[in-house]
């Protein structure tokens, strides 16, 4: 019985120094996952903006205006939008209509498995964290001809008011190329299909994604997804976590304010 009650008193000591050693060795782990280390770097001439170092995956595509050809010949088309993107870059991301929170520009391909993976962690902070900020969704159709056409309906739904609609219907099944699928999915939104299909191909949905494309030039995003939170730009997955660290520390909005 001594032997027994001897060893158990071992036992928790063995126990308790462990965890104690558990302890210091994990620490600051879980301390980095409560509040991570961000490094920041300055974009040259483009200020405020900065990059996150150190990101996550990102899928990449070829060349940004592959895909895009409409309107102007590619090189005066793109020259003139991106000089509107690095005159006004706040506005290129995020619109004019800023309200009090903050903003968070998503770069995103409907082929593009990471930006469905990142498309649930911000639904999961809207949930958690509701009102703290608001989403522009930029359509990047970087990896061919289904990624487009999902792209444009989207864009033709938003005119309709029917963007997060149309969005989370095409965002499980992105393989989409053919329009008459689109129409039917229009139909059972309630949306007006002919207008939908005929807006897709107008030039003012050829303008939003040039002018997506010369954003993700200046910006340097070469795949998806990519994203602005405030100031902060960066490609690739992140924690949710780390969203809502830089939505904390973008809340006094030097972008909007610069």
């Amino acid at each position: 019985m001594a032997l027994t009650t001897v060893w158990k008193r071992r036992a928790l000591l063995a126990g308790g120094a462990l965890a104690v050693f558990g302890w210091v060795k994990g620490a600051p782990h879980l301390a980095s996952l409560g509040r991570p280390d961000f490094v920041f770097e300055d974009i040259p001439d483009l200020p405020p903006f900065r990059r996150l170092r150190g990101t996550g995956s990102a899928t990449s595509g070829a060349a940004i205006f592959a895909g895009l050809d409409v309107g102007k010949p590619e090189n005066e088309a793109g020259t003139e939008l991106k000089q509107m993107v690095r005159g006004d870059p706040c506005t290129a991301f995020f619109g004019r209509n800023q309200g009090d929170a903050v903003p968070i520009a998503m770069f995103s391909d409907f082929a593009c498995p990471i930006c469905r993976i990142m498309d649930d962690r911000l639904a999961e902070l809207e949930e958690s964290d509701a009102g703290t900020f608001y989403i522009v969704r930029h359509q990047l159709p970087i990896l061919g001809a289904a990624s487009e056409t999902a792209s444009r309906a989207v864009l033709a739904a938003d005119l309709q008011g029917a963007y997060r609609d149309m969005h989370a219907r095409l965002i499980r099944s992105p393989a989409v190329t053919d329009e008459r699928y689109i129409a039917a999915i229009a139909d059972d939104l309630g949306l007006d299909q002919d207008r939908l299909l005929a807006d897709m191909r107008s030039d003012a949905i050829d303008r939003r994604l040039r002018m997506t494309a010369a954003i993700a030039d200046v910006f340097g995003f070469f795949g998806t997804p990519a994203f602005a939170i405030g100031r902060t730009v960066f490609m690739g997955s992140v924690p949710t976590n780390t969203l809502r660290q830089l939505v904390t520390l973008e809340a006094n909005k030097p972008c909007l304010s610069a």
